[in-house]
């Protein structure tokens, strides 16, 4: 499977667990290196940091997640996911995962309202 294999199912498994079955803490402390680094500006950095500010968010939010392809180069893996809110309303998500040691070291996302209709018909997020 090589680096790119291994890193792409390590991040897959942490998204699983954190997000589509909701297990936030228990993802973080296995998948997290302690002093992970956070590029969203409304989340700070470190693992606990991270608990801290996600948790609350999955509990009160009724947010749910569908991952639609996970992609590998090097010590980068993306997830570009689906997220509903309880409103209805939904998001194309890019997360960029670096991976160093085992662990997820860093994080980069881009985030995109799916609007109701589209001019082509297609999907944002397969």
């Amino acid at each position: 499977a090589g680096v790119e294999g291994v890193n792409a199912e390590l991040v897959t498994d942490f998204y699983t667990q954190a997000f589509v079955q909701r297990d936030v803490a228990g993802a973080a402390r296995t998948y997290l290196a302690e002093n992970y680094i956070q590029h969203n500006p409304t989340i700070a950095d470190g693992r606990d940091e991270f608990i801290a500010a996600m948790v609350p968010y999955l509990k009160g939010s009724g947010v749910t997640f569908r991952i639609g392809q996970v992609i590998a180069s090097g010590d980068v893996v993306v997830v570009h996911a689906e997220s509903t809110e309880a409103s209805g309303a939904r998001f194309a998500v890019a997360d960029f995962f670096r991976v160093e040691g085992g662990k997820i070291a860093e994080h980069w996302d881009v985030i995109q309202a799916i609007p109701a209709t589209s001019a082509n018909g297609r999907p944002m997020v397969p």
